[in-house]
């Protein structure tokens, strides 16, 4: 479905499930688009779940803008809320979705009832962390000035990163999203959310918050994932085996095992 924002931009965005029931907002992560939720569709709105799914701007069918920053997706949200008219959700974000998802719960937090973030950061402040943020600007730059050879090669790249046998799904699905991605969106994308930092801030979101994190990108990405759980005060956090980012896509069964546990328990 196609929204017409207020400013004149256009979300697309899927919705499964009764809008009475209890609302999950999922957001993706960069380079991808609602589609990637697609293992959680049928799975959570089985389990009694309203979905809103948008592609965030500079990604999928939803607009591309001149400018991204984290304000621009948290406007993107508001707006398919309101139009939907649903006061509260449950915001569940991966990678960049986790970042979007932490610092939309910062400003509004009187609309986040439950949060659940996985494979994100809360803030770039180590020289490895900013290594992180900084090297995929580098990357996107550079396979932009290729043309489709560059979206070839980046396609390659992803193949590479989810060459285990477990993440195949992923492997065809990032692989198929490289080719037709805007480039120069992912660029404004990755330089919004490079700006994260919002670590002291959580400290004061008191909502129930569940933190995954995929254990095959090694213990540094753990700790920064863990930072965020310490960081709000009633989290849990879990490493799931078998896992990377994004893990809703490379081991689903786990994955939602884990948020339909943490929600359940958070209505009951």
């Amino acid at each position: 479905m196609i929204l017409q924002n207020p400013d004149g931009s256009e979300t697309y965005y899927a919705e499964i499930g009764d809008r009475t029931s209890k609302t999950l907002m999922l957001l993706h992560g960069i380079g991808a688009d609602h589609a990637m939720w697609q293992p959680q569709m049928q799975t959570y709105a089985q389990a009694g779940f309203h979905l809103l799914i948008p592609d965030l701007f500079g990604h999928g069918q939803s607009a591309k803008l001149g400018d991204i920053t984290l304000s621009s997706w948290h406007n993107q949200i508001n707006w398919l809320l309101t139009h939907c008219a649903v006061d509260t959700c449950t915001i569940m974000g991966v990678s960049m979705g986790g970042i979007i998802a932490q610092s939309f719960v910062v400003e509004y937090p009187h609309r986040v009832e439950n949060l659940v973030i996985a494979d994100s950061f809360g803030e770039l402040r180590t020289f490895e962390e900013k290594l992180l943020g900084f090297s995929q600007i580098i990357g996107f730059n550079l396979f932009s000035h290729m043309g489709r050879m560059g979206k070839q090669l980046l396609a390659q790249a992803m193949r590479h990163t989810y060459r285990a046998s477990y993440a195949q799904a992923t492997q065809d699905y990032f692989e198929n999203v490289c080719l037709t991605a805007d480039l120069n969106q992912l660029i404004l994308a990755r330089k919004a959310i490079n700006r994260i930092d919002v670590l002291e801030q959580l400290q004061a979101v008191a909502i129930p918050a569940l933190v995954i994190v995929g254990a095959d990108l090694g213990q540094s990405f753990i700790h920064i994932n863990q930072k965020i759980a310490e960081a709000l005060p009633k989290a849990e956090f879990i490493v799931l085996e078998q896992s990377m980012d994004p893990s809703n896509l490379v081991n689903p069964a786990a994955f939602d095992h884990q948020v339909l546990k943490f929600l359940n328990k958070t209505s009951a």
